[in-house]
């Protein structure tokens, strides 16, 4: 009879695999590096995950999970701009508090490593989905497909908190001016 699996283990399993993933990079992070940081032998890494790659997809699901759960005073009834402005301020927030987070999950996204069949929308998606909607109302976007637009819209998230990042000195000024960059491009005001 096989012992039951332990979620400690499992959740110690995927923490080791952001740390090492953040320092080493997602192609030079073997699983045996990973289960060592875990504190557990290999093989029972892979009672937990079947592959490299089935780890990856947890991990990048998880982290996924964790930003909309950062959402907790999401202003669903608010204008587009403040729905999006909130998303904004919370990853930038979010990418302050938990930079690995944001640098693992750009890189498990990266072209080979999509895990699209398997994804399930997340709140901060989906709001940022319909933001983008409202946004671009009659503008020349609104022929552009909005999850284009919403990666745009990420894009610039990601520059702006990776300036920031070096350049905390600037993190307000840059807040500020590069959501202005994101809401004029969308809408032209």
């Amino acid at each position: 009879m096989a012992r039951p699996r332990s979620e400690k283990k499992r959740q110690a399993i995927l923490d080791a695999a952001l740390r090492i993933f953040a320092e080493r990079g997602v192609a030079c992070s073997p699983t045996s590096a990973i289960s060592k940081a875990a504190g557990v032998a290999e093989g029972t890494l892979f009672t937990y995950f079947k592959t490299k790659d089935e780890l990856m997809l947890e991990l990048y699901l998880e982290l996924r999970s964790g930003f909309s759960r950062a959402l907790t005073d999401f202003p669903h009834l608010e204008d587009a701009r403040t729905r999006l402005r909130y998303v904004w301020d919370k990853y930038l927030e979010y990418g302050a508090a938990h930079p690995e987070h944001l640098r693992v999950l750009a890189e498990l996204r990266a072209p080979g490593k999509s895990f699209r069949e398997n994804e399930k929308p997340v709140l901060a998606f989906i709001e940022v989905l319909k933001a983008v909607r409202e946004a671009v109302g009659g503008n020349g976007l609104r022929q552009a497909p909005p999850e284009y637009l919403v990666l745009l819209v990420r894009s610039q998230a990601e520059t702006t908190h990776d300036f920031i990042r070096v350049h905390p000195e600037w993190a307000a000024v840059c807040t500020e001016l590069g959501f202005k960059t994101v809401w004029k491009g969308l809408t032209g005001e």
